[in-house]
């Protein structure tokens, strides 16, 4: 009687733990993005991917040289 006790208790707790670590498991990658491992074939979906990474990256280039000249310029007019 303790033994199937035993038994049942320890199926009853290792089962969430197994069904835990499968939805653990599982990544959303069914979306287009930057990170994601979604690749399509279509050809103007991956230029439209391209065109959008290459404006991003322009952007965070302009802020990058705006941050810089503005610590330059705060630099240079100090008053002494």
């Amino acid at each position: 009687m303790l033994s199937k006790n035993l038994f049942l208790s320890l199926t009853v707790s290792a089962f969430p733990a197994a069904m835990s670590s499968d939805f653990a498991l599982a990544k959303p990658n069914g979306y287009p993005g930057e990170h994601s491992k979604f690749k399509p074939n279509d050809p103007a979906a991956i230029a439209r991917q391209k065109a959008a990474q290459d404006t991003r990256q322009e952007l965070r280039k302009q802020k990058r040289e705006e941050r810089r000249r503005k610590r330059l310029d705060k630099r240079a007019n100090r008053s002494r």
